[in-house]
């Protein structure tokens, strides 16, 4: 088991190193725009606060006026947000649909499980280096953000930080497993996992961020994950109730799933 996951690791290394690479210089060069922005804050609030309610939840997923002169509000609307889980979101899907995928695909996967390894311990390896892809690339990225904050006066306390980019590698990291559960199921959800995904998570996105603009949307957005991810909350230390729940939720039955599809189907 250990030996598949660092075999994992390694064919991984240079994608991971670009991921880490591709988060940090994404997040810092967006940190580095906040002076400037502070400096005209309320030209822009004016702006953004004339938008409709709808239109300003696509970036900051909150309702009521927007203050972009606020650190905790510029981190929300600019990184925690929107940027980095949609890049997470990205990888997380196309690694939780071809973790297993990919093997099957290339018909390697009978080999792996010739060896003296259960089904239920090569599933788990492959789990486990999805995670391990996301403690690297979340945790590096984490760093870069503490240490870089300040030098740009986003004076944000580094267990804040760190709370709101442990809860944006969990819930990008969600989808990810809903995918990885449907592969590992069956065959035919192979085929469907990553559309299912990229469904799920950016088609919620999208209805929770517009349910402000319109009544019939707001009973479904309470369906949709991203109705209860609120970095916001999370940075000033307040309870997330919704969303710990729908993150036990997937991690426990997406789980459950992948382990009870993969154990009894057939390998093709």
């Amino acid at each position: 088991m250990i030996a598949i996951l660092l075999w994992e690791l390694r064919q991984r290394k240079i994608a991971v190193l670009f991921w880490t690479l591709g988060s940090v210089l994404l997040s810092v060069v967006i940190m580095g725009l906040y002076p400037s922005i502070r400096d005209q804050a309320h030209q822009f609030n004016q702006v953004i606060n004339q938008l409709p309610e709808g239109l300003r939840g696509l970036k900051t997923g909150g309702a009521g006026s927007v203050d972009v002169g606020d650190p905790v509000e510029f981190m929300n609307a600019q990184i925690f947000y929107a940027t980095l889980p949609i890049l997470w979101i990205i990888l997380s899907i196309t690694r939780g649909s071809s973790v297993l995928g990919k093997d099957e695909q290339n018909h390697t996967l009978e080999l792996l499980l010739a060896r003296p390894i259960s089904r239920t311990h090569l599933l788990a390896s492959k789990a486990l280096s999805l995670f391990a892809e996301f403690i690297v690339v979340g945790g590096v990225t984490l760093i870069a953000i503490i240490a870089v904050a300040p030098a740009f006066d986003l004076h944000i306390g580094a267990g804040k930080l760190a709370m709101a980019t442990l809860y944006t590698v969990l819930f990008s990291l969600s989808f990810g497993l809903i995918a990885f559960a449907l592969t590992a199921a069956t065959s035919l959800a192979r085929r469907v996992a990553s559309v299912a995904a990229v469904f799920l998570s950016f088609g919620s996105y999208i209805i929770a961020s517009m349910s402000g603009l319109t009544h019939w949307l707001q009973n479904p957005a309470k369906l949709a994950p991203f109705h209860y991810f609120e970095p916001t909350k999370i940075m000033h230390g307040e309870a997330v109730t919704g969303l710990n729940i729908y993150l036990i939720s997937v991690f426990v039955f997406a789980l459950a799933v992948a382990w009870l599809g993969f154990r009894r189907r057939d390998i093709s």
